[in-house]
């Protein structure tokens, strides 16, 4: 008598550590802060597509991080989704690039949710915000992001 009750005694307690931990999981991914970055350039490189592009993304529910840069003829965009939304990758890109589309049609719009390409824009966005790239180095640099994208579809 005494060791079933033990047993159920047990295992009642991993049951409720296993669904405590759960739920704090999910209040974590819940209040995951989104994340965006303005550029600002100084130069003649105008980012005000990629900005306002990175705003109308950042705005759903199913993206925590945008990173974009734009030159006169393309925008690219990664993103970054929740970890419970990784299962939809290929659908929320492809929501994403179609909303994009419709709200810039002069553009020719890529959009990633490859890490990689998160981190990519990224640094090119911080060298962007420094003034330390130009028109030329620019359309270099998503040149060989643009490979990257290739290498991964």
């Amino acid at each position: 008598m005494k060791k079933s009750f033990f047993r159920f005694g047990i295992f009642l307690l991993i049951v409720f550590a296993f669904i405590t931990g759960c739920k704090e999981n999910m209040d974590s991914v819940k209040n995951q802060s989104t994340s965006i970055t303005n550029i600002n350039a100084k130069k003649s490189i105008n980012q005000t597509t990629a900005n306002q592009a990175k705003e109308l993304v950042i705005k759903r529910d199913d993206v925590t991080g945008v990173r974009g840069v734009n030159t006169n003829k393309e925008l690219l965009i990664a993103i970054m989704v929740p970890q419970m939304d990784r299962f939809q990758l290929k659908a929320i890109e492809k929501s994403v690039k179609e909303e994009l589309t419709k709200e810039y049609p002069d553009y020719k719009v890529q959009v990633s949710t490859d890490q990689k390409m998160f981190l990519e824009l990224d640094i090119l966005e911080r060298k962007l915000e420094k003034g330390k790239t130009g028109e030329k180095e620019l359309k270099k640099e998503l040149g060989n992001i643009k490979s990257l994208m290739k290498e991964e579809a």
